[in-house]
């Protein structure tokens, strides 16, 4: 009896100290947290001013565009093009919004939680710039609204590109939108108000669940590709998806991930040197970079350029790609940031090029890897999350921000959205936001070379609420950025070489 007693006591003795050094896990865990989030000031190379190039942009919309904007939450400038229709002596910059981005994000998070109804859809616009009726005017060019039935499905337009079609040689404008299901794919051969078409309209499949066309390229071979990812962006249970049109016919040409299952999406594509490139979504092991369709060798299979996230596992999303001189570009992210599901994050963003070769180096990212810029991780601060959008112009490559420390002060308000084990750094945060490490906002950062990068600016153009930099063009007018801003709507600026 004395023996069992004595076992006793030692597997209890064993698994008090368990739960001890768990919890004293837990603790160090928040209190490093709050340490860097408080005392960790944004850490710029030694060859950056503080200053920054002192640009001078001009806001060119009202926040929401206007009224009728503002009261159809329109939060974020998800896509945005400029379009000249053939024979047409005027070129226009379209922009699609993506509607109630947090009413949404709270109802699908609801939603898992409890299950419900129909999600509260704002259905989105595309506007253009017409700055010949005056210097903030914004024409409705399509609304679904007008096209569609409540309930509605459709919740923004999220991608956009320029095709000249293979089928009849016309030039269009096409437009990809994140739904609930059934994504949708629009076009138009002049801009015009009533004068677009549903193209395209993706299966309502279970296995894929495609909720949104995240990339259209228009490639070297003639074709237009779309990348889908899956409904909600989070799920962990479809399967990432490209298609191609000629303008006429729309086919699968991967439908399966590549072969991995854990692909649950395909986020950016570019094209590159005569070949396609897709960045993938993979939560479980980390974003994949492939090859494929290359113009001198159309038939053969996909190569695999990075794996495993480029050896970050956490670094779940290829969010962006763009060509600059000679490289391909590539910007990571972890959706939303911090990711319910896998729990990974909050991390900053890495940056990566990849050579004509194949090889690739890395640009922004953790110290061990010598990163060529000499920036760590989200451009030396961690809650830089998204490196979003890339674009070139005069000379520069120029790469937008998601910083979600401005999203977090928001979920302060609303801990019971939040993560048990963030409650603690949520609270101090928000008592204390003159101690953060950077400003509240999207940065925008440019490089002449691709290795020496500066910061245009890190406050979201002086503004807290302009959460993300989300759409970079450029135009005959100027450079346009356009924002995600889900607290006082959406804002565009320009910016113009003097």
């Amino acid at each position: 009896m004395d023996g069992m007693k004595g076992a006793a006591k030692a597997r209890f003795w064993r698994l008090s100290r368990t739960v001890l050094l768990v919890l004293l896990g837990i603790l160090l865990v928040v209190t490093a947290g709050i340490y860097f989030a408080t005392r960790w000031r944004q850490r710029l190379p030694e060859y950056v001013s503080g200053a920054g190039p002192n640009l001078r942009f001009v806001e060119v919309a009202e926040p929401g565009f206007d009224e009728a904007g503002r009261a159809r939450l329109a939060d974020s400038a998800w896509s945005m093009r400029y379009y000249q229709a053939d024979e047409s002596g005027v070129g226009y910059l379209y922009v699609g919004t993506d509607n109630n981005i947090v009413g949404l994000s709270l109802a699908v998070l609801k939603e898992r939680k409890q299950g419900g109804g129909p999600l509260p859809v704002q259905p989105p616009q595309i506007r253009r710039y017409r700055p010949d009726r005056g210097p903030q005017e914004w024409e409705v060019v399509l609304d679904l609204a007008e096209r569609e039935q409540a309930p509605y499905l459709d919740e923004g337009f999220r991608s956009m590109a320029v095709y000249q079609a293979r089928a009849d040689g016309r030039t269009y404008l096409y437009a990809g939108t994140m739904a609930v299901r059934t994504p949708s794919v629009w076009r138009t051969a002049s801009g015009e108000p009533g004068e677009w078409e549903k193209a395209f309209t993706f299966p309502d499949d279970p296995a894929s669940k495609v909720g949104s066309i995240r990339s259209l390229v228009a490639h070297d071979d003639g074709l237009l590709y779309m990348a889908t990812t899956p409904i909600d962006d989070i799920t962990s249970d479809g399967i990432g998806q490209i298609w191609a049109t000629d303008g006429a016919r729309f086919e699968p040409v991967i439908a399966d991930g590549f072969g991995n299952p854990n692909n649950v999406g395909i986020t950016t594509m570019a094209s590159y040197k005569g070949c396609l490139y897709a960045g993938t979504y993979n939560p479980a092991q980390g974003y994949e970079v492939w090859k494929l369709r290359c113009t001198s060798a159309p038939s053969a299979p996909p190569q695999q350029i990075i794996s495993g996230g480029a050896g970050q596992h956490h670094n779940e999303a290829a969010m962006s790609m763009r060509v600059f001189q000679d490289h391909l570009y590539l910007g990571t992210g972890i959706p939303l940031g911090f990711n319910p599901v896998t729990r990974h994050g909050p991390r900053g963003c890495s940056v990566l090029r990849i050579s004509p070769g194949g090889g690739w180096e890395p640009i922004v990212g953790p110290e061990h890897e010598h990163p060529l810029s000499g920036y760590g991780p989200g451009f030396g601060w961690y809650l830089n999350s998204y490196c979003w959008y890339m674009q070139e112009y005069d000379g520069q490559l120029y790469l937008g921000t998601w910083d979600m420390s401005r999203t977090i002060a928001f979920l302060g308000q609303d801990v019971e959205n939040v993560v048990p084990a963030f409650r603690p750094l949520l609270d101090h945060l928000v008592a204390k936001p003159q101690d953060w490490g950077s400003p509240m906002g999207g940065d925008l950062y440019r490089t002449a070379d691709g290795v020496h990068w500066e910061p245009v600016f890190l406050d979201g153009m002086d503004n807290p609420d302009n959460h993300g930099i989300r759409t970079l063009e450029p135009t005959p007018l100027g450079f346009f950025v356009g924002t995600e801003n889900p607290f006082s709507r959406l804002e565009v600026w320009r910016y113009a070489v003097p």
